[in-house]
């Protein structure tokens, strides 16, 4: 006997209804919830983690905003402001499958703002040279 349309057995038979889907999707999410929980099974009593929202940025947005202040966020305000997305998505505790490719990403965005801010620096040499007296 088949089971009735609007369940996860009967998605996993085949049926690829609008029913069906939807609760794959619900499924899905549940195992994905109980990953980032540390749980491998659903339990008889669904915990569900208050839903904190931070109305500040987290620590690595925080570290973010602290290196690339200044000149570099200036030169490069594109770049700035993608560091800063990655940044978030770090610190976003339900965002654990993108953090490895963000911190990948944002390791490469902050060493091309540190060199785009790099550019407009004068060497010492070059200091010393405008200080003194042409000949």
């Amino acid at each position: 006997m088949a089971a009735k349309h609007g369940t996860q057995r009967r998605y996993v038979e085949g049926c690829r209804c609008e029913d069906c889907r939807e609760a794959h999707r619900v499924s899905a999410r549940e195992y994905r919830e109980r990953r980032a929980n540390g749980l491998s099974r659903p339990t008889s009593v669904v915990v569900v983690p208050p839903v904190v929202e931070s109305d500040g940025p987290g620590p690595v947005e925080v570290g973010v905003q602290e290196e690339i202040s200044g000149s570099a966020a200036e030169a490069r305000p594109g770049l700035a402001q993608a560091a800063l997305a990655m940044a978030r998505i770090l610190d976003n505790p339900k965002a654990v499958n993108q953090q490895t490719a963000a911190a990948k990403v944002l390791a490469s965005l902050l060493d091309k703002l540190h060199s785009a801010s790099a550019r407009g620096r004068r060497g010492k040499l070059a200091v010393v040279k405008s200080m003194t007296p042409q000949r």
